[in-house]
């Protein structure tokens, strides 16, 4: 079935019968017959031809998150422990501009070692509404042009005129999604907002298109960034957590454990907490000579494998590299410090 062609029908407004069928009657041969297995993009996680959600609050880093996974598929590398079939990567940008999102995408191409022949191609503010037809056609034959198999929308409430706490808007707006999906087995995901209370904005319709939901949730201030499937059609619920790196000019992700459980601490690292609840901000001669319940040297390295695990920062980095004396803080104080 042409979807360019249905849609071109529907805009047709003469009395003549379609000459493209709106749909085909299969019967229980053709679902016995021999059919192709399930194609991924990312190994149990997203199918090609699939429609995707991955939605959180402001400041959760969606965007970079979801450049990171553009940019290790398009190279062909594992994301946060997930295995990918490389391919071609389209993203439409209707909310960072050609130069945030040039200056982002240089940073994860940069920490995934990509360059510039690595094959994810972006348009920006293009204006596209997914609620209008015409524009549902242009955005299939831009995918078909490009031959990407993955196809990256930032984001919902921009590509759409109409409400989305509407079924009757939104509704549209996803059945262009699947039918473009299925015409050019590229997987689509769609990047969006959550609301005051946590969860997805938008008309309950929404969840029921999908064929996978992701909620992605990152505390400010924290690099954890945790992900927890809330819809999903072709693989078991999931939840993966990365943790995001940026230097001067690279972003990247690496995988980070979940624990439904707080980790729990030994006797050196329980008094290094205690102590800088109690202290605030201290250098770090003063927090091993205060021990109490351990060595010196256990409160020394209690101190660096907090800092490992993003409970405790140094907030005054050594960048030269001279011998700074060293000042730690709960991570948790972080906003404090800087104010």
């Amino acid at each position: 079935m042409d979807l360019e062609k249905i849609i071109e029908n529907q805009q047709n407004s003469s009395d003549e019968p379609d000459t493209v069928p709106r749909f085909i009657i299969r019967d229980a041969k053709y679902a016995l017959a021999p059919h192709l297995p399930m194609e991924w993009i990312v190994f149990q996680l997203i199918s090609a031809g699939s429609v995707s959600l991955f939605y959180g609050d402001p400041g959760s880093k969606k965007t970079f998150l979801l450049l990171s996974l553009a940019v290790c598929i398009a190279l062909g590398k594992p994301w946060l422990g997930f295995m990918v079939n490389q391919c071609k990567v389209l993203i439409i940008d209707e909310e960072s501009g050609e130069r945030r999102l040039s200056l982002r995408l240089a940073a994860a191409i940069r920490g995934e070692l990509g360059d510039e022949n690595t094959p994810v191609e972006f348009v920006s503010l293009a204006g596209f509404l997914l609620d209008n037809k015409v524009d549902q056609k242009e955005l299939l034959e831009i995918i078909k042009t490009s031959s990407a198999k993955l196809v990256i929308i930032d984001a919902l409430t921009d590509v759409m005129n109409g409400d989305e706490n509407s079924k009757q808007d939104t509704q549209p707006v996803f059945t262009a999604l699947r039918r473009i999906a299925e015409s050019t087995n590229a997987a689509i995901i769609v990047i969006h907002h959550s609301n005051k209370r946590g969860g997805y904005r938008g008309s309950s319709a929404i969840k029921g298109a999908l064929d996978l939901m992701v909620k992605i949730e990152s505390e400010e201030g924290s690099h954890i960034v945790s992900f927890k499937s809330e819809k999903t059609r072709d693989i078991e619920a999931v939840s993966f957590a990365g943790k995001a790196t940026w230097t001067e000019d690279q972003f990247y992700l690496s995988e980070f454990e979940l624990s439904d459980k707080p980790k729990k601490r030994n006797n050196s690292q329980s008094y290094v907490t205690r102590y800088l609840e109690e202290h605030g901000a201290s250098p770090l001669p003063a927090i091993m000579n205060a021990a109490d319940s351990c060595s010196s040297n256990a409160a020394k390295q209690a101190v660096y494998a907090l800092v490992e695990d993003g409970e405790v920062y140094r907030i005054n980095p050594d960048k030269a590299g001279r011998g700074v004396e060293a000042i730690y803080n709960l991570t948790k104080n972080k906003d404090e410090d800087e104010q």
